[in-house]
């Protein structure tokens, strides 16, 4: 083989005309790319092989841009590709961020649009604030310690998000955030007592932002040296207040501090409901129905599972009076619980679900917050978007074309307290009763989409939510109430196999309309409308599962029965 030496003039020179006419990348060597090193010391750090899923991560024949969580873009035609995003949220990632890690994924290897490691087990010290993304997620983990100070001239993209909530972040707000220009930054719901107005110089003072410092420990006369801060007003977009401070010390005494606070508190003008206020810890009592005494016709049911994570039903109407019911999982704090998406669901009484294809007809369409102010007191935030006016729910499938034009849901935000209206028995060591092993969520497996919560009381009535969609074909939602006395049935002999030895019986199921969404609410438009009765088989002779009977006045609910399965159970007290 001849050496590079031996080439004729002539070539050397096609070839240098040939170098000129190619990008700089083309011959420079290849940059280092995530699965060098960034990703698999990842993996190796925060306990890859537990991870709820890798799929094919160091698979040989898969390249790293299609293992699991990872985004890239186009090939460039040379066999680059950029990497855009990272996103392994709710996934048990655990471990503390070690040095070179927190080098590579914060500093110099970090994706370009995406970094999602919130609600996981992460925990130690952040060893360095987050740069290039133009989204860090890193919230609900369990983070630690002080802030990181920014060393060096941060490299960011323009309009930057950080979102740092839910950890157990303490001491300051750094001084040298004050270079940043953040359009959101989340510090909720961790110990920091010192430095917010670095928090406040952080935002962007051109592009409309979000600053959350909710549930921390921050406290003193909020000053006008915060009003340069470009936050968003709540009657500007549908994007909600772009302050929160609730549950701090703030005093607000300035008149025009209190009135650029008021027009951009999260839920509202009335922002002082919730500063200064003493929270209690969150713990299994506070499962049961929940409601606010001036909008009765509404509410909720919330229990608070065996794994510590908080269930919601929320249940009332739509802006255009339908009955409407949302549901989710949510995430529990020491003396809060939260919830990033309520869920709205489309199907037909007794089938379900309606699905697209293989996609069910779910969305999200509120987020809330519970923070608990007392023994039998919560307080309520809600963000609500109104999607009654962007047409027909047509599709549900995320990979089909979206319809033509875009559609900006109006936003509902408001807070107020709730008070307890029932608690489940079992939940203390003062409340318990024999048959509170029948609270929870109930539903059958043809019929995912509908289903009952059962909360059984100290007294041994229950009340029972069933959540379900009417049977007109409009596919709506729909949500009836009752309550009832558990009965114990007595045999001389032993019954034969089929027979209920338990039961829940309710002869008048209430289905409530006429009610409406947010502030034109009235709850003495509210109409009980007696929908019929249901009868719960808790334990029948020779059977491992309950069974629902129902009996409706209502044109097309018939009557009809079928077999219950436990889809979750409520956390209850452990006693002696």
């Amino acid at each position: 083989m001849k050496s590079f030496g031996h080439y004729r003039i002539g070539g050397a020179f096609a070839l240098a005309l040939l170098a000129s006419s190619l990008p700089v990348s083309a011959l420079s060597p290849p940059p280092p790319e995530p699965d060098d090193q960034l990703l698999p010391l990842l993996y190796e750090t925060l306990g890859g092989e537990q991870w709820q899923r890798s799929d094919d991560w160091f698979d040989p024949d898969v390249h790293w841009c299609d293992w699991y969580g990872v985004t890239c873009g186009e090939d460039s035609g040379f066999g680059y590709r950029e990497f855009l995003g990272l996103e392994l949220p709710a996934n048990n990632l655990a471990g503390e961020i070690s040095t070179e890690l927190g080098e590579l994924l914060f500093l110099y290897m970090t994706p370009t649009n995406k970094l999602d490691l919130s609600d996981n087990r992460i925990s130690g010290p952040l060893p360095h604030f987050p740069q290039r993304a133009l989204v860090v997620d890193l919230s609900g983990n369990q983070l630690s310690g002080a802030l990181p100070e920014i060393v060096e001239e941060p490299v960011m993209p323009e309009r930057p998000r950080r979102l740092l909530a839910r950890n157990d972040f303490e001491g300051t707000v750094p001084e040298s955030w004050q270079q940043l220009d953040l359009t959101e930054l989340d510090l909720a719901d961790n110990r920091l007592d010192d430095g917010y107005l670095n928090a406040f110089d952080a935002m962007s003072r051109v592009n409309p932002g979000h600053l959350d410092l909710a549930g921390n420990q921050f406290s003193g006369e909020l000053p006008i040296a915060v009003l340069p801060a470009k936050l968003n007003r709540r009657d500007s977009g549908n994007t909600g207040g772009g302050l929160d401070l609730c549950f701090n010390d703030f005093v607000v005494d300035n008149p025009d501090v209190a009135q650029w606070v008021a027009d951009r508190h999260a839920g509202g003008p009335d922002y002082e409901q919730c500063l200064g206020r003493e929270r209690l810890p969150v713990d299994p009592t506070v499962s049961g129905s929940w409601f606010n005494p001036d909008r009765s016709g509404e509410g909720v049911a919330l229990m608070l599972l065996e794994n510590g994570a908080p269930l919601l039903y929320h249940f009332g109407f739509d802006t255009e009076g339908r009955q409407q019911w949302l549901f989710e999982v949510g995430n529990a704090g020491e003396r809060y619980l939260v919830w990033d998406w309520l869920l709205q669901t489309q199907g037909t009484f007794n089938a379900g679900l309606r699905f697209d294809g293989d996609y069910p007809f779910v969305r999200g369409v509120a987020r809330f917050r519970m923070d608990r102010v007392g023994d039998e007191t919560i307080h309520l935030y809600r963000f609500y978007y109104d999607l009654s006016g962007c047409g027909e729910w047509e599709y549900a499938d995320p990979n089909r074309p979206p319809p033509p034009g875009l559609c900006f849901p109006s936003l509902t935000e408001d807070r107020m307290d709730y008070r307890q209206l029932s608690r489940m028995a079992g939940t203390s060591c003062d409340n318990q009763n024999g048959w509170q092993a029948y609270s929870g969520a109930w539903f059958n497996s043809d019929r995912s989409g509908e289903g009952f919560i059962l909360e059984v009381l100290p007294d041994g009535q229950a009340v029972v939510y069933w959540f379900t969609h009417k049977p007109d074909g409009s596919r709506e939602q729909a949500w009836l109430i009752g309550q009832g006395m558990i009965e114990e049935l007595v045999f001389v002999t032993t019954p034969p196999p089929g027979t209920a030895v338990l039961r829940l019986p309710i002869d008048e199921m209430l289905m409530p309309l006429g009610g409406q969404y947010g502030p034109e609410f009235d709850p003495d438009e509210i109409n009980y409308v007696d929908w019929g009765s249901i009868v719960i088989d808790l334990d029948i002779t020779g059977e491992d599962n309950p069974r629902v009977s129902w009996d409706s006045h209502i044109a097309g609910y018939g009557s009809g029965s079928y077999e219950l399965e436990r889809l979750a159970r409520p956390m209850l007290a452990e006693c002696e």
